[in-house]
């Protein structure tokens, strides 16, 4: 199949780009565009130029055959979205250009990009403010093969006088005018519109400015040479528009040339639109052909055997005449490829998810003719189950760990391996099923799996099964290796991904030995922070909050979690009701205020949250003392892993206070707090424990064995039946024999440790 140009206006290359199956070959050279004009700030001087810059360069690199994500007037949560988006889309190994238009400042030895709804009321607003320009860089550096970022933001400091904390020490940094010089990824290139610390000019109302007027004179001239050539003679002519106020810079490590034109071939001018929107129809007739195609939702679908099975196969040139309108077509290397816009999508409560596209394809030769086109594609039932939040190999569709189906998503993601050996993204899906279910050691295996096949999400989750002290090793034959878990999460940081950082992040930062230790920690929860990871938020939030903590600043630690809650987080809502319970320095205690939180976070699924309120309950702290109510709450904490919910029910229940419950209802909860990973939860447990009768402690058992499927009476007596039920439970759970001396409290902690195997807690919510 031979593959003619596509006219200017019908190249398929708006608002958002995908990333190939791990099963099919990669886009081979994909030339990637992200743009964002930034003008109308809601608190500083608007920008009268910044949209038209960002429009008129992304133009220019439709021209020049890049795809290109273009998006205006970004606030912070949508530069996030934005940035989510790019990562999600971009394929790995694609030549990228980077071009932003709006303002920016430079805080300490660092530059930041401003999204329109910034609004600096306190020194520690920085990091929820604001984009740092050298973590975009490197991020899409990591995506990328070679990479250019040209920055036409260094307008007038609209901030000035203003002081900044930008470290980990909180020192107050003045903000500044102009960018400052940073250190670029290999085989990059910054390119930014004037001089370090220099300002550049907006240009005349209406128009663009300097820079982006340059670039865009420079281009057509310089395409099909090397990007620093071009470059060169942007400085000069910036330098004479401005009588010399205004000198363009770039800070390079390219080792390798990078052309606008790819190959640094001269692009053919496009003919206009009247004359390749159609087959030549003098020529001979035309016929119009219309194609249904149904199929799955994936992230890189090739059309060449499905279109030649309905049209008898293609003779002459193919060109796109209609292009799609959620998606985008590749004629790149003579095969067609639909690759559809992937973005973010909750799946939360949702069984399905389809989407449908129509696009027209000309076809020429001696019988030309046109396809119209109608695709319906259809994900499969392991994305919509098991598909993971900020997944890079993903196809945009998730669930939160506590979203999950377990046995539902299970069988579909079993299915879909079966039936699609070799995508390492469903391998790792059936992983998150898996592990939901309580299947840790098959988990393991197929993250594992996924990862060696290229996954890098994958990766870390075979980290935390590594690093996880809420593992039971003595049942689940996972070892305990921190060497082998930080070297998975390092690589996956490598590649760009967030949930990576944040796990390094955290652990460097809370037991980094050396202080440089504390200060990548803070660094990697920060770059996973810009990317919306709210779980860094929350991170940093509880870190500045601590009062033992040498950098404790309620302030800072407020911002961060303020920020999470903003994004719905239920560790963000739980993190508020802590500091709402307990309060700070000279800020009162608000009960009303914790149990609001308490409640939205206990709802979506929080494993501390529960008990959180138990405790509120049984200290008066929301009206008169209900015990039952506090044991309601503290059942739905120890179901979800917390041992101080099965603790504190315990403790209750044998006060007398929430009957109809008894002695035996109490030693069961007191027997599956003791497994928990919480020294002091299990350490009450087991005194609670000690002061219970035999008879109750196998009443427990009981219970406990009716729970797990056995069928026994619930009499207090551990005849055969109970034994021998006792046993089958044991040996399904991999507990080896009970001795034949086994007292009444051993029996019933063989029966809870068999609970805990069958319904592991969720270590993916902790």
């Amino acid at each position: 199949m031979s593959v003619g140009r596509p006219a200017r206006s019908l190249l398929l290359l708006a608002a958002a780009v995908s990333l190939g199956l791990t099963t099919l070959a990669e886009a081979e050279g994909a030339r990637i565009a992200l743009v964002v004009g930034n003008g109308n700030y809601q608190r500083i001087p608007a920008l009268d130029n910044a949209v038209r810059d960002a429009r008129d360069i992304a133009d220019m690199l439709r021209d020049f055959g890049f795809t290109v994500q273009e998006s205006h007037d970004l606030d912070r949560a949508g530069f996030e979205t934005f940035l989510r988006t790019a990562l999600l889309n971009i394929p790995e190994g694609s030549e990228l250009v980077f071009f932003y238009a709006g303002h920016g400042i430079q805080i300490g030895r660092r530059n930041y990009l401003l999204p329109t709804d910034v609004a600096f009321e306190s020194v520690y607003d920085l990091p929820v403010q604001s984009i740092t320009l050298d973590r975009v860089v490197e991020l899409l550096s990591a995506r990328g093969s070679s990479h250019v970022a040209m920055i036409d933001a260094c307008r007038e400091n609209p901030f000035p006088n203003l002081r900044l904390a930008a470290n980990l020490d909180a020192t107050l940094f003045e903000a500044k005018s102009g960018f400052e010089v940073f250190s670029t990824p290999i085989n990059s290139l910054v390119a930014f519109s004037t001089s370090p610390g220099q300002v550049a000019y907006d240009g005349e109302a209406g128009g663009n400015g300097p820079y982006t007027q340059a670039i865009l004179a420079s281009a057509g001239q310089y395409s099909d040479e090397n990007i620093l050539t071009m470059l060169a003679d942007v400085r000069q002519r910036v330098y004479q528009s401005t009588s010399g106020r205004q000198v363009p810079w770039e800070s390079s490590t390219l080792v390798q040339p990078f052309y606008l034109v790819q190959g640094g071939a001269v692009s053919t001018p496009a003919p206009s639109d009247s004359t390749t929107s159609q087959p030549n129809r003098s020529a001979a007739p035309v016929q119009e052909i219309a194609v249904d195609l149904a199929m799955p939702f994936a992230r890189e679908l090739p059309l060449d055997d499905r279109l030649a099975g309905q049209i008898g196969g293609f003779q002459g040139d193919v060109s796109v005449i209609e292009a799609p309108q959620h998606g985008q077509l590749d004629l790149a290397g003579g095969a067609l490829t639909y690759r559809p816009h992937l973005a973010e999508t909750s799946m939360a409560g949702k069984t399905e998810y389809a989407v449908r596209d129509r696009f027209g394809l000309g076809i020429g030769g001696a019988e030309p003719r046109i396809l119209n086109v109608s695709v319906e594609m259809t994900a499969l039932a392991c994305d919509v189950q098991a598909g993971d939040a900020l997944d890079l190999q993903g196809v945009g569709l998730y669930r939160l760990p506590n979203q999950i189906e377990p046995r539902r998503a299970l069988a579909d993601c079993t299915q879909a391996v079966t039936e699609n050996p070799g995508i390492a993204r469903l391998l790792y899906q059936l992983g998150r099923a898996q592990q939901a279910s309580g299947d840790l050691k098959s988990a393991y295996d197929s993250f594992r799996a996924a990862a060696a096949a290229g996954h890098i999400r994958a990766g870390h989750a075979a980290a935390m099964l590594l690093l996880s002290p809420r593992v039971d090793r003595a049942a689940v034959p996972i070892p305990l290796d921190e060497a082998q878990g930080n070297a998975l999460l390092d690589q996956a940081i490598a590649s760009g991904d967030p949930f990576a950082m944040h796990s390094r992040g955290l652990r460097l930062l809370r037991n980094g030995p050396a202080e440089d230790d504390r200060q990548r920690g803070f660094e990697l929860l920060e770059r996973a922070a810009e990317l919306g990871h709210t779980y860094s938020m929350n991170e940093l939030g509880a870190y500045f909050l601590d009062p033992d903590s040498r950098w404790f600043r309620p302030e800072r630690g407020l911002t961060y979690l303020r920020a999470s809650a903003e994004r719905k987080d239920i560790y963000g809502y739980n993190n508020l009701g802590l500091v709402a319970l307990r309060g700070y320095e000279d800020v009162k205690p608000d009960h009303a205020a914790a149990r609001d939180w308490f409640e939205r976070a206990a709802q979506g699924g929080h494993p501390f949250a529960p008990s959180n309120l138990g405790r509120m309950i049984m200290r008066g702290q929301l009206g008169k003392p209900d015990p039952r109510a506090a044991v309601r709450w503290y059942d739905m904490g120890l179901a979800r892993g917390d041992g101080w919910g099965g603790a504190n029910a315990a403790g209750i229940i044998l006060k007398g206070d929430a009957r109809p419950l008894g002695p035996a209802d109490a030693a069961l909860r007191a027997a599956k707090a003791l497994y928990l990973p919480a020294p002091d939860a299990a350490g009450r447990a087991r005194e609670l424990l000690d002061g219970i009768a035999a008879a109750d402690l196998d009443r427990a058992t009981q219970m406990i064995l009716n729970e797990l499927g056995e069928a026994v009476a619930v009499d207090g007596r551990a005849g055969p039946a109970t034994i021998e039920a006792l046993v089958r439970a044991g040996n399904r759970a991999g507990l080896g024999a009970l001795p034949a001396d086994a007292g009444a409290q051993e029996r019933l902690l063989m029966g809870a440790r068999a609970w805990w195997v069958q319904n592991p807690p969720r270590v993916d919510l902790f």
